[in-house]
């Protein structure tokens, strides 16, 4: 489809055009400015990359860190929605330690219709321990959740354990429609070499949280 910028300027010009032929020109040229302006109100997205800086995330003498995966899976994340016209916030990019306060406070600073994702990547004492979880707090945020839920679930072949409500400090105290995904064990010997070393894995799952939020929000 033609942007408005692109349309010839003998359409767009004032010469008079007149009866049903001019009326469908200037019918295009609306239509076309209609589709540029839905295009640039595309919702933004709070990205939010968990853990950072001194806070490497999971237990300790884990192998694969926490804030490592989430940080690089949240970029590409980033990449992907940015490619299909949404604003994107990021509440880090970099191996920085950002407070559970001022990501709430990123959050509850975008615009309304703003939905907010924290990443994060599950551990357990156990290793045998594996699969995906979904979190959210308030109603309104479920669809959102299970949204997501249902694609990363689909996208990795993962044990499915759940949507599941929770007080996270992120969600809880967040103005705006607020989701954590757990995508994976860490501690999973398998799940854990697939979220911190396949580039492919890291993609899949990318893509799985993307289509989940444009599924919800436009």
């Amino acid at each position: 489809m033609l942007h408005p910028t692109q349309i010839p300027c003998e359409l767009v010009s004032p010469a008079p055009l007149g009866g049903w032929r001019g009326f469908r020109l200037w019918g295009w040229v609306w239509f076309l400015g209609l589709c540029s302006s839905l295009h640039l109100q595309a919702a933004t997205v709070v990205l939010d990359p968990g853990h950072g800086g001194y806070d490497p995330g999971g237990i300790p003498r884990q192998r694969f860190i926490e804030k490592k995966v989430t940080l690089e899976i949240s970029k590409l994340i980033q990449a992907r929605l940015q490619a299909a016209g949404h604003k994107v916030i990021m509440t880090r990019t970099s191996d920085e330690f950002v407070e559970l306060a001022d990501r709430v406070d990123i959050s509850n600073a975008a615009p309304y219709r703003a939905v907010f994702v924290s990443i994060h990547c599950n551990s357990a004492p156990n290793s045998s321990a594996h699969g995906i979880e979904t979190y959210h707090y308030s109603s309104r945020s479920q669809r959102l959740a299970q949204a997501i839920h249902a694609r990363v679930v689909a996208a990795t072949g993962e044990e499915d354990r759940g949507v599941r409500k929770a007080r996270f400090y992120v969600l809880r105290n967040n103005r705006r429609v607020a989701v954590l995904a757990e995508l994976g064990f860490l501690t999973n010997s398998k799940e854990g070499a697939n979220l911190a070393r396949s580039a492919r894995y890291q993609q899949k799952v990318a893509s799985a949280v993307v289509a989940g939020i444009q599924s919800v929000v436009r």
